[in-house]
């Protein structure tokens, strides 16, 4: 008897797996001709449920090769690596990352642009340093 319950229960589990997912807009552009459809989806209103196994974060990701946009996405992630930009070789990959419904509307440009920023404003900083020395 106590082996039907823990099994009944078990089943409820599966099929109730996800009390309150989380909502995050959810697309994978890896080809040119469809970036602009998965760029565009930048409201909360597009949202769509997670599965319960990737339901701690939703994500945006691009995808720059020799600085030109090769893939974007958005979706569902069960773990964050953080936001940021890594670079390897000619590729640079960008992601933010949120846990709030929806939250997933950026382009993942900005770490890009910011890094940039940054890098031009350390150089100007080092060149004024230079000159007064």
């Amino acid at each position: 008897m106590a082996r039907d319950f823990f099994f009944v229960v078990f089943l409820l589990a599966c099929v109730v797996a996800c009390v309150h997912c989380l909502n995050c807009n959810q697309c994978v552009a890896p080809l040119p001709d469809s970036l602009s459809d998965c760029q565009a989806m930048n409201t909360s209103s597009t949202a769509t449920n997670c599965s319960a196994n990737l339901n701690s974060y939703c994500f945006t990701a691009r995808v720059e090769t020799a600085g030109l946009l090769t893939g974007f996405s958005r979706g569902c992630m069960a773990v964050s690596t953080g936001n940021g930009c890594v670079s390897l070789g000619v590729v640079t990959t960008c992601s933010t990352f949120c846990t709030t419904d929806g939250c997933n509307t950026d382009n993942a440009a900005y770490v890009t642009h910011a890094s940039v920023t940054l890098l031009l404003l350390a150089a100007a900083v080092a060149a004024l340093a230079a000159v007064h020395v």
